[in-house]
């Protein structure tokens, strides 16, 4: 029997994995670890009453609630998803507006009453993985057999010693692991990545490893891994269904985290086979969600999100910034509006922290089977908005169109390099017989294509994008019906009143800006007359 996670599990298996000894919960003041005596509040916003009154119900059993109705504190204890127990202190101020507070602390000691307010303590903070789905009852959760304690896999490799350590449950999941690389030369190239800003870290068995750094690959002089060394590493960083869908498909994702200079760094990586042996890919992600501010991005770009229903895409070849996008995207709906979203991810990148959004994320292949399964799923889960990591297949795109018909906003990628081939491959994955329907029904959902390139700045690291905006118009939905596709670059170009851009418009933008050398623009251009004639304007 699987139990479900309640909203509060995620900020317990934070309490967890920052060795706290409690965790306390007060209406208008963020969260507050406790450890050892001394208490700091975690790095994130405030939590409003209403989410705090989930937590208490979520707490407090059903027979025991009226005890709070007029005010007062009980104690009780509480069996969170994964069959840990905790004991709660739940206290409800007097007047309608009292103050709500909840304290839960690890094994059965007992739960210290209010006191002071706020302060609080323990450790480093983390990013909660946002709330999650209301708990069944208690005693249903009671019946589960308790989990087995965390398993600890530590690989040595004979070139110096890589520590991999699974750690479960993480603010991640209770079914999943994030691995987590805690020395040896593994744990040097990334450190040395991360610090020199590096996107991706690429490494084949038996090659010198290679960073991205600014667009460019440039080789790590001397070290090299060698098959067995990532085969054990491998051995010890996937469970068992990765390790099944490995063999079977020869490629799979995995999130990892390295701690450099006491804090913990996420990476997404992607392990596949090779003709030489084995290849490992990883790029480490922002630990704080971006703002298109900060990524160089339209600020005007948050429209996209203000849609109540259809399908907005990101377009662009891999390692574009697609993904980065959409988090800015998704943490301005957190941080201005009331809604329900839903991640599909593969692997989970950035972990929400919830502000006024209530934000649901899931693993493919760790909490939900596939992109296709999630949607249909999320159909009855009642978002206002699904985001699709990834348009893979016929059966993803059929369901994302059903989702987006039937009043949901789904966000998602493709791996296209503009707006009219991304709707041209998005048709060609059905049947011959169903393309008009679908030509249809696209050009009825379709809100924005909105297509990326990610390009070496003037102020090497870093790199900026420059993007083609499509929004959906009676001519371009005229277009996409009638197999007029080829139309859509002349209407983008002329469509700059209703918020398109085209792809040099962008570039000249970067130019005169001085974000962008002109060769470089010049060589990303499908235009490059066109570029040279704004960018003289």
């Amino acid at each position: 029997m699987v139990v479900a996670m309640a909203a509060i599990d995620s900020l317990l298996n934070l309490m967890v994995a920052q060795r706290a000894d409690a965790l306390i919960i007060v209406d208008g003041e963020a969260p507050v670890l406790e450890r050892k005596g001394e208490r700091v509040p975690l790095s994130m916003p405030s939590l409003d009453r209403e989410l705090v009154s989930v937590f208490i119900d979520e707490v407090v059993p059903a027979d025991r609630q009226r005890e709070l109705a007029n005010g007062g504190a009980i104690e009780t204890s509480y069996v969170a998803a994964d069959s840990r127990t905790f004991r709660a202190r739940v206290e409800i101020g007097g007047g309608r507006r009292g103050r709500l507070r909840i304290a839960l602390r690890t094994g059965g000691g007992k739960v210290k009453s209010s006191g002071s307010r706020g302060a609080a303590g323990g450790g480093r903070a983390a990013a909660s993985a946002g709330p999650r789905p209301p708990a069944p009852p208690r005693a249903a959760a009671a019946a589960v057999s308790p989990a087995p304690a965390p398993a600890v896999a530590v690989q040595a490799v004979a070139a110096g010693q890589v520590a991999v350590t699974t750690v479960a449950p993480t603010p991640l999941s209770v079914d999943g692991g994030t691995y987590r690389i805690t020395g040896g030369p593994l744990h040097q190239l990334l450190g040395r990545a991360i610090v020199e800003g590096a996107s991706d870290v690429i490494i084949s068995s038996g090659l010198e490893a290679r960073m991205r750094v600014g667009g460019k690959l440039i080789e790590v002089d001397g070290v090299v891994f060698e098959v067995d060394e990532l085969v054990e590493f491998l051995e010890g960083a996937l469970t068992e269904p990765k390790r099944q869908r490995f063999a079977a498909a020869g490629s799979v994702d995995l999130p990892v985290e390295v701690e450099l200079d006491g804090r913990l760094h996420r990476l997404r990586g992607n392990a596949f086979r090779q003709h030489r042996g084995l290849a490992l890919n990883l790029r480490p992600i922002r630990d704080t969600a971006p703002s298109l501010r900060q990524l160089n991005l339209p600020e005007d770009m948050t429209k996209l999100v203000e849609y109540r229903h259809g399908l907005v895409l990101v377009c662009g070849q891999t390692g574009a910034g697609k993904s980065t996008t959409l988090c800015a995207l998704v943490e301005h709906l957190n941080r201005t509006r009331a809604c329900h979203v839903i991640t599909l991810e593969d692997p989970i990148e950035h972990v929400y922290t919830p502000q006024r959004a209530l934000i649901h994320q899931r693993e493919i292949g760790v909490q939900v089977g596939s992109f296709e399964d999630g949607l249909r799923a999320a159909l009855r889960e009642s978002p206002d908005v699904i985001l699709v990591g990834e348009m893979r297949d016929h059966a993803t795109v059929a369901a994302a169109l059903t989702a987006a018909e039937t009043g949901h906003l789904v966000l998602s990628t493709l791996h296209s390099a503009d707006a009219v081939m991304a709707i041209d491959r998005m048709i060609d994955v059905f049947p011959a017989q169903q393309q008009r329907q679908v030509r249809v029904q696209l050009a009825d959902v379709l809100r924005a294509v909105v297509t990326q390139v990610l390009l070496p700045s003037r102020r090497p690291p870093r790199r900026v994008p420059a993007i083609e905006r499509m929004h959906m118009s009676a001519a371009i939905a005229h277009s996409i019906r009638d197999e007029k596709t080829h139309q859509l670059r002349s209407q983008i170009q002329t469509g700059r009143a209703e918020g398109m851009s085209t792809l040099e418009q962008s570039l000249a933008g970067l130019v005169r800006a001085g974000l962008l050398d002109a060769d470089i623009a010049r060589a990303t251009a499908r235009s490059p007359e066109l570029l040279d004639g704004l960018m003289r304007g």
